[in-house]
This record gives C-alpha cells, structure tokens and sequence, in this order.
C-alpha cells in the first residue's frame, strides 16, 4: 500500500523557492528570488511584538481573528479604500496569506468546480486549487510589446526609466470568454498583478467576470511607483459592480516587510467570509493572540511609514532596472507600475548548453531553468522564474 497520498506525489521535490535558495546559500549568491525584503521591519513593529508576548495569556482566541485587530484591520481600510468591513462577520484572520488562500479555496470550492487564473501566476495556486479538488485553468496575459534596454533608455529623464503603455500586460480575451463555462465558481487575480505589476484590471474583468467569486490576492497593495496611489487604486474590492462578489485577501507580513511574522486576513461579503471561516476552524483554528494585538497596534498607527516603504520599493526597482540595462545581459525588460518584481524576457540570450541539464538528477531543463542555473553560476545571483512562459525570467526589486 502507498502510504503517501496520490494528490501530495508531486510536490515531494523541494519548492522553486527552497531549491535556489539553498543554492543562493551554498554559492554567496545574492537572492533575488524570494519575496522577502533585504532590509529589517519597522521598529515599531518589534516593540509591539515584544511588549504584546510578554502579557499575552497566549490561548486561544475566537478563531476568526482577535477583536482587537478585526477592529483595527476594519478601520485600516477604511481609511485607505473607503471600506470598512464589519469587525465580525466580513473579516477573517489566518497565518499568513497563503493559508487565507487556502481557506478560501477549502471554504468556496467543490469537486470538480473551475477557477481561471492569469497566468505566468504564483505558483501556489494550482496545487492549493487541487487540494480542494477543483481546477485551474490559465488564461495567459501577454506583453503589449517587447522592450529592449535601447527602448528603455530613450524614456529615461528625470533620474528614472518611466512607465509607459510599452508596458503593459493585457489579458488575453478571447481565451477569457472561452474559458468561462457553467463549471467557472472563481477568478482570481493579483492586485497589483504579481509578478508583471498590471494595477487596472478591475475594469477589464467588469465587462468579463460574470456572476463568479473573484478572488483579490492583494499582498502588495502598498507598493506603486509613480503617480498610482497606494491601496487605492482601481481594483475589485472598491469597484461597484464587482465588490459585493469579491473576497480580497492580504498579507501583514508584506505590508509591515516582515514575511516571518505569519499574519493574514481575508476580508469581503459576509457570504463568503462565513464559508472562509468555517474553513478555518477546522485546519487551524486560530492565531496567536500576541501577535494579533501587536499587528492591531501597528494598524492603529498614524505614521509616515507606508509612504515610505513605498518610495524604497520604487528606488530599489529603478537601481535594478539601472543595473539591467548596463548589463552584458541582452534583454528584454519591462518597467513596472507597481508590485514586487522586474519582468525581463531570456530569448535573446545565449545560454550554454551545460546549463540544460539538472545537476540534481541529469534530467533535461526547459530554457528558463536553464537561465537560472547560469545566472547562479556565472553571476551569482538568483531571479525568479516564470513557470507558465518559459522565456521569461523574473528579478525581484528589492
């Protein structure tokens, strides 16, 4: 008899993330592909913290969240989004924004249903989908055109590569409308798109979504470059005809640069936040209670501390895409309006063929693995990868 279950076979191999991670250890390479910041989280995070576990009876708390940080998160946003979510019955907290998705997809899917995902899309999607025995099913967004460092130096003034509609990313809508069938329970999106940094895609899915769950994974709110406001930009939870059906979820660690710390939320109509909830009574129940109350304090704060953070990830993004450019590298690259990573595009590149094959197991590797192996090699440094479109290589902005 098999003892491990069918549907966990094929994740037994380290993650994407694990694997070039341990080599960016093994090789002093720098890491730019994990979605975590290379500078420290806000004191006042830390403080918090501190001051919160020492009095904290650390029990059990009720298992959608604290009182104190349903308040805060309600009044959080609010403030930044015109949406206050009822404290008990349209908010939801979980360990971190992977697990609140997971709740999502075990508290809103059944066998056999259908969820669209943009794709190239994080690649904890699909086996979270799975899990709850429903079905992904991609439609690909795909560059307006493709850029190359001439293109960009020609839009550079004022000390920056400026963004423009060279930069797009549009869904494919023909094979949108295809995709959307009788089976079609959810869509769901990045906001902004993570990894191509795509902000205006409510509207586009207005005039598409039909009356299907949207799911809005909005870890990174707080971060748009130029004049695109932070948090309020146009999105699925804000637009009026897409609100009432979209379950938006977000991550406290990304917003306070603090990936360890395992704090997310998921906040939307009551219908569905119910199913989220029952969902999550059953898998884990409830989060610590220190750092629920810390995190209600750091929302409470009225600071200059978001504005700033997003000023950093846009410098940091314009020093790599500085870099690209002056780089022996010939690629293709992407200015992003907001989000977390630089998009730049492989096909150009000359990549020795030693670099095909796996030094694990000798097996073949499609061209972008391929990619991340010479780039840990030659340049120590390691980017992120494109599942869906091989050609694509991905560098983080941090």
């Amino acid at each position: 008899m098999q003892m491990i279950a069918d549907r966990m076979i094929p994740y037994q191999k380290p993650s994407m993330y694990g694997k070039f991670s341990l080599l960016a250890l093994q090789l002093g390479c720098v890491n730019l592909g994990q979605g975590f910041p290379n500078f420290e989280p806000p004191q006042f995070l830390r403080q918090a913290l501190s001051e919160e576990m020492l009095t904290s009876s650390l029990q059990y708390t009720q298992t959608f969240g604290n009182p104190k940080l349903l308040k805060a998160i309600s009044q959080f946003f609010g403030k930044k989004i015109g949406y206050f979510p009822k404290e008990n019955s349209e908010i939801v907290v979980s360990a971190g924004a992977t697990t609140t998705l997971d709740m999502c997809f075990q508290g809103l899917l059944n066998k056999g249903d259908e969820v669209i995902l943009f794709d190239p899309a994080f690649d904890f999607y699909r086996p979270q989908i799975y899990f709850a025995e429903a079905l992904p099913v991609g439609v690909p967004i795909i560059p307006k055109q493709f850029n190359s460092k001439e293109d960009l130096l020609k839009r550079f003034g004022n000390g920056k590569f400026n963004y423009g509609p060279q930069d797009e990313w549009l869904i494919d809508f023909e094979k949108l409308e295809k995709a959307i069938n009788p089976k079609t329970k959810m869509i769901l999106i990045n906001s902004p798109v993570n990894p191509s940094g795509k902000i205006r895609i409510a509207d586009l899915l207005d005039k598409h979504g039909h009356e299907i769950v949207i799911i809005e994974d909005a870890a990174y709110q707080h971060i748009t470059f130029g004049d695109v406001p932070a948090f309020s930009y146009a999105r699925p939870i804000t637009h009026p005809r897409l609100k009432n059906r979209t379950v938006c979820v977000t991550s406290g660690g990304k917003l306070f640069s603090a990936t360890g710390l395992r704090l997310g939320f998921a906040f939307g109509d009551e219908k569905y936040i119910k199913a989220v909830k029952a969902a999550q009574t059953y898998h884990l129940y409830c989060l610590n209670d220190g750092i629920q109350i810390a995190a209600a304090r750091c929302f409470d704060m009225d600071n200059n501390y978001f504005e700033e953070t997003r000023q950093l990830y846009e410098k940091q993004a314009q020093l790599l895409l500085k870099g690209l450019v002056e780089s022996s590298l010939n690629l293709n690259i992407w200015v992003p309006n907001g989000g977390y990573f630089v998009v730049t595009d492989i096909s150009n590149i000359d990549i020795p063929e030693k670099y095909f094959i796996d030094p694990e197991d000798g097996s073949q590797l499609t061209r972008d693995f391929a990619f991340a192996h010479y780039m840990v090699n030659q340049f120590k440094v390691v980017q992120r990868v494109w599942i869906k479109h091989g050609k694509m290589g991905i560098l983080q902005d941090n």
